[in-house]
């Protein structure tokens, strides 16, 4: 099937010099905007300030580890079922993991979360899986 969907990220200096803009697959489109509403913090889209996730809103915060990742888990959860209506019936896990970096300088601890939705797409009832891994929260150690 042709692609039809646009690439993320915009390349408004190919739409302006009168070029076509990237295009890609639904699974790749799809993927793209679950990243985006993950990375994107409330407020933060203007025209929308319910767009995002609750990510951004605890990232410091003192709340236990289980309670913070149903805190994101049912944000995303939200936020893909308003939308994201390519796919039904997302099932989201988040995981958290603590990484002590080490530099020459100083050693820190860098939370990285992991959020992997399983889900089915509507227009063809194939299998979408999504997961990636982000870093937040740097806690410097001297």
């Amino acid at each position: 099937m042709e692609d039809t969907n646009y690439a993320l990220p915009l390349s408004l200096d190919r739409i302006v010099a009168g070029h076509q803009h990237p295009r890609c697959a639904e699974q790749e489109a799809i993927h793209q905007h679950v990243y985006l509403l993950m990375v994107t913090r409330f407020e933060e889209q203007r025209f929308d300030s319910r767009y995002g996730c609750a990510l951004w809103e605890h990232d410091f915060s003192v709340l236990s580890q289980i309670k913070w990742k149903d805190l994101v888990r049912e944000s995303l959860e939200e936020s893909i079922a308003s939308y994201e209506k390519r796919i039904a019936n997302p099932k989201i896990r988040v995981e958290v993991e603590e990484l002590e970096m080490m530099t020459k300088s100083s050693n820190y601890i860098r939370k990285r979360i992991g959020v992997e939705v399983k889900a089915t797409i509507r227009r063809t009832n194939e299998p979408f899986t999504f997961f990636e891994r982000i870093y937040i929260s740097p806690l410097s150690i001297e």
